[in-house]
């Protein structure tokens, strides 16, 4: 299980709004930790290439779970957004935005479910 758990993910340090290349990976989690008390906002845009013009994802379905707000954090607190990336063109973004998203807020993203499994 381990070995499946490295080889099957791929964990990139990230700022909102900079375009994320996920050929061969099926969903993403972007945790966000709050700069401040308040609520924040992830929205995903795509697009066909990195320097494209990146589109709104239309799915209903493109969160996971808790949905795109997560509300009433405070400083320091983290939230994980779990995104379900199948319809989305090969580059997205990640914005995050509201209170708790302000100066200082830092970004994680760990791609995952690659359509090719490694033997």
């Amino acid at each position: 299980m381990k070995r499946e758990l490295i080889q099957n993910v791929k964990a990139i340090p990230y700022t909102s709004g900079e375009a994320i290349d996920r050929a061969g990976f099926l969903s993403a989690v972007c945790a966000v930790k709050a700069a401040s008390d308040g609520a924040m906002k992830v929205a995903v845009t795509h697009a066909d290439t990195a320097d494209g013009t990146f589109e709104a994802v239309p799915d209903a379905c493109l969160f996971v779970g808790g949905g795109a707000e997560a509300a009433n954090l405070k400083a320091g607190d983290i939230a994980n957004f779990d995104i379900d990336l199948v319809g989305c063109k090969q580059f997205v973004k990640l914005t995050v935005s509201g209170d708790a998203a302000g100066e200082g807020a830092s970004c994680a993203v760990v791609l995952g479910d690659p359509a090719q499994a490694p033997v």
